[in-house]
């Protein structure tokens, strides 16, 4: 069949939510990646991949700690927001805009110390970060579960943007 042409894409409904400024006031790191850092679970050199990036804070942590972080989103408007603030802290991430989830989209093989997806659903992926690892790399993924119960839960009203439980690890079977 022929795309819906007035169907917006992801990237222009992620342009559109960060142009709303989306996330804007949520510019800490993700507590569970500093928990990490602090446990000294996570490497604090070397490089490090972020994937599905939004306006960078997790990339901006990493860098701050020493890191060389690439830095992937599909949205141009938060990798945009992201750079501004990597300039006004002084720090170097290399940001790209870009759909790990496009047929073709290539990672580099054996070359991040850490490779992290927080927020992003997209089990399908974690085959493949594990193949751009360096030996004794780590692979950080923080996801909300799907939920059916009658409790409100914080984050996301959509199951399509949680992940199912047993999901992430039926892909690494």
């Amino acid at each position: 069949g022929q795309l819906d042409s007035t169907v917006p894409d992801d990237r222009q409904r992620w342009d559109a939510r960060y142009r709303a400024d989306a996330y804007a006031k949520r510019h800490w790191p993700s507590a569970y990646l500093q928990q990490l850092h602090q446990e000294g679970v996570t490497p604090d050199s070397g490089r490090a991949l972020d994937v599905a990036c939004g306006r960078g804070r997790n990339s901006l942590f990493l860098a701050s700690q020493g890191l060389w972080v690439d830095a992937l989103d599909v949205s141009s408007v938060a990798i945009a927001q992201a750079a501004n603030t990597a300039i006004s802290q002084r720090l170097r991430v290399n940001w790209q805009c870009s759909n790990v989830l496009k047929h073709g989209h290539r990672l580099p093989q054996n070359t991040y110390a850490l490779v992290i997806m927080f927020r992003f659903v997209a089990p399908q992926l974690l085959p493949r970060f594990f193949q751009t690892l360096t030996p004794a790399g780590v692979v950080v993924v923080e996801e909300q579960l799907q939920w059916d119960g009658a409790e409100d839960l914080s984050g996301p009203s959509s199951n399509r943007f949680r992940v199912a439980s047993g999901d992430l690890f039926q892909q690494l079977q």
